[in-house]
């Protein structure tokens, strides 16, 4: 084997063995929180010594924060290209709605990483992570905000603040996350769905029987009569 071979080797067994690495801290901090969790556990559970955890990750603010933010990329990445493939307004924010809760389904302990022990983040060394966090949140906001966007503008939705109806949709979303994770009733989330589409797409204003088959009737009749 070349040289450029032997290279290509290590680093594919690199990357194998820091996901490997990064997937049994993400079930440790889950478990134990930031905090109570040590260098010494995820190198136990991931079958290496202390010393070659090392070779990987400067330390355990490293490691946690690393392994954080790949996992919040790839949840809004996965998020996004799912609504991206709808084509219709309905179908990319429904879309949209239905791989938030899905990814909390798939990944629980992630999800109950995030939110059950945040308050690791307020230590001094882990401000930066917080501050990514917070800009990838607003990146995926700023998305919806373009989506809804595209909605008013094909008189989809009312011509509301567009930076509202996306804090607004993104507030529905993680409410229902938030009550599932906290109070498992054995419900799918994924079955709750139609509950956030109809309180962001109707909201709490009664509507005629007519309407009641569409979210966006109102907006496509009204369309349609400009037209006209």
């Amino acid at each position: 084997m070349d040289r450029t071979g032997k290279l290509q080797r290590r680093e594919k067994e690199y990357q194998f063995r820091r996901a490997e690495i990064l997937e049994q801290a993400e079930r440790i901090f889950a478990g134990k929180g930031f905090h109570e969790t040590t260098m010494a556990q995820i190198a136990q559970a991931s079958g290496f010594s202390i010393g070659s955890l090392y070779h990987f990750f400067r330390g355990k603010e490293e490691l946690y924060s690393l392994m954080v933010m790949e996992k919040v990329g790839l949840m809004y990445d996965e998020i996004m290209e799912a609504a991206s493939r709808e084509e219709s307004i309905e179908g990319k924010i429904r879309a949209l709605v239905v791989s938030h809760f899905a990814y909390v389904e798939h990944h629980i302990d992630f999800y109950r990483l995030l939110v059950g022990h945040e308050s690791g983040l307020r230590s001094e060394g882990l401000k930066n992570l917080r501050n990514n966090m917070l800009d990838e949140h607003r990146k995926h906001v700023g998305w919806i905000e373009d989506l809804l966007c595209e909605g008013i503008r094909k008189k989809f939705l009312r011509a509301l603040d567009t930076k509202s109806l996306a804090h607004a949709l993104m507030g529905i979303i993680a409410y229902f996350k938030f009550a599932w994770i906290m109070s498992p009733s054995g419900a799918s989330l994924s079955g709750k769905v139609e509950d956030v589409l109809d309180l962001f797409l109707r909201g709490a204003y009664a509507v005629s029987e007519s309407e009641q088959d569409s979210p966006g009737l109102g907006a496509e009749r009204k369309y349609l009569q400009e037209a006209e």
